[in-house]
């Protein structure tokens, strides 16, 4: 889920709040990887999900939508930048980036080549929305929920979604490799969510971890100093050090896994024929390594190291 605007968060950044409300209760486990964990669903027939069989919006094409601006780590820039594109931020026709990668790594299993995805800016609010979609697929941090599943097709998880610890640069937290490393500072979350709860029960601070209505408020914090770092979920993490934050701030890294994993999901129309093709793709790259390559260069290794 999104958030946009220096300091100031916009209703997908709140709704990402919405999303990761709750505890997490379990020990810590894993790193930033590929989602595991794949939703139950029905198996398609190898000649259903062969190219000249798959009911496509635009036949011999896949068309893909995405949320613009298109954010990195999701969707990275192009240099030079792509003369007459729309796109703001990313550009998700060059396949960099987290979900640009995924993409076009389903376009592929799906049997359709880089030249046969076509991408439409799409809100993510209207997304999200039941009714008939103007695209094939949609990739802009779609956090899997029952209650959304209600209105649109959400496939298996291609991505866990972590916590992660934000700093300011110069703050010696910002040197800590470890989960035991952070228990000696003072940290802070909006109250209610995910976050806080993960500082309570899987880092176990010496002293209390501070409490904030707004997450624009905990940031508020962390840059006059009152707190060492925050604990945000890893896409919120990314857009402070990029957008809010930008040269002062960094993410200290990504926390291990614990309790119920969130994921992202790839969206498509309810009861769509290629959500069980897309779900048979996804299970191959996860088979075969692809998943976790594009985690690793895309998260890992884009600024987000994980935390022991």
């Amino acid at each position: 889920m999104r958030a946009r605007t220096p300091l100031t968060l916009l209703p997908a950044l709140a709704l990402v709040l919405a999303a990761c409300g709750g505890g997490a209760t379990a020990t810590p486990s894993g790193t930033p990887a590929a989602s595991a964990t794949p939703e139950v669903t029905a198996a398609a027939t190898p000649d259903a999900c062969a190219p000249e069989n798959l009911e496509t919006m635009t036949a011999g094409t896949l068309t893909i939508g995405a949320d613009n601006p298109a954010f990195p780590p999701y969707f990275q820039p192009s240099d030079p930048a792509v003369e007459g594109s729309v796109w703001e931020f990313g550009e998700p026709t060059n396949g960099d980036g987290l979900e640009a990668a995924t993409a076009y790594a389903v376009a592929e299993q799906l049997g359709f080549a880089a030249d046969q995805v076509t991408w439409v800016p799409v809100p993510f609010n209207n997304a999200v929305q039941p009714g008939p979609k103007d695209f094939d697929l949609y990739l802009t941090q779609v956090s899997y929920s029952a209650e959304r599943a209600e209105a649109v097709d959400l496939s298996d998880g291609y991505f866990d979604l972590n916590q992660a610890v934000v700093s300011l640069k110069d703050n010696p937290i910002a040197d800590v490799t470890t989960v035991a490393g952070l228990k000696d500072f003072k940290l802070g979350a909006p109250t209610g969510t995910t976050s806080y709860q993960y500082i309570v029960d899987n880092i176990q601070p010496t002293e209390d971890p501070a409490v904030y209505d707004t997450l624009d408020a905990a940031l508020q914090a962390l840059t006059a100093t009152q707190v060492d770092g925050i604990v945000v979920d890893l896409p919120t993490a990314f857009f402070m050090t990029a957008v809010q934050l930008e040269d002062l701030g960094t993410i200290v890294g990504s926390l291990p896994t614990a309790g119920e994993v969130e994921h992202f999901s790839i969206l498509l129309n309810l009861d769509s024929p290629l959500t069980s093709c897309v779900n048979g793709a996804l299970a191959t790259l996860k088979e075969n390594g692809t998943l976790a390559a594009i985690v690793d260069e895309w998260i890992t290794g884009q600024g987000a190291p994980a935390l022991q």
